[in-house]
């Protein structure tokens, strides 16, 4: 359930900051287009999706060393903007090489708030966690004194 629970996490967080960039990048370069509802949040699914398939780039038996996740997250950013550039042109998403630009920039951008949102989340349960060790030890050394 845990495990269910993390990813389902994981999407509505992809999801979030896929619709946020987008809405800046319409806000910026395009404020009078006009969307279909249904078929616009179908392909940001379908985007999420892709973008959670990806971090399969990720996936280790052991423990990444510092070097090894900075190749990782290099390497998921090519793969992102591999999989969403071609896919986003055919959708009518950009249309030139400007647009391009832009539109990788944007993912760019989106992969930098992915990693700013999980820093903050995996900092508040380092110190959770520090604060469980914390208490455990101090239950301990009561026991111990006591």
């Amino acid at each position: 359930m845990k495990d269910i629970l993390f990813w389902l996490r994981r999407f509505v967080m992809v999801y979030g900051i896929i619709m946020i960039c987008t809405f800046f990048m319409c806000l910026f370069f395009n404020p009078t287009s006009e969307l279909l509802v249904v078929s616009f949040f179908g392909r940001i699914i379908v985007f999420t999706l892709l973008g959670m398939v990806t971090l399969i780039v990720y996936h280790s038996k052991e423990e990444l060393s510092p070097r090894a996740w900075w190749c990782r997250t290099i390497l998921h950013l090519v793969v992102l903007e591999a999989v969403y550039l071609p896919l986003a042109h055919h959708w009518h998403f950009w249309y030139g090489k400007l647009d391009a630009v832009i539109y990788a920039s944007f993912i760019l951008a989106a992969k930098i708030l992915w990693h700013l949102i999980d820093y903050g989340i995996s900092a508040r349960t380092v110190s959770e966690i520090n604060e469980k060790i914390r208490k455990r030890r101090r239950e301990q050394s009561k026991i111990v004194v006591g």
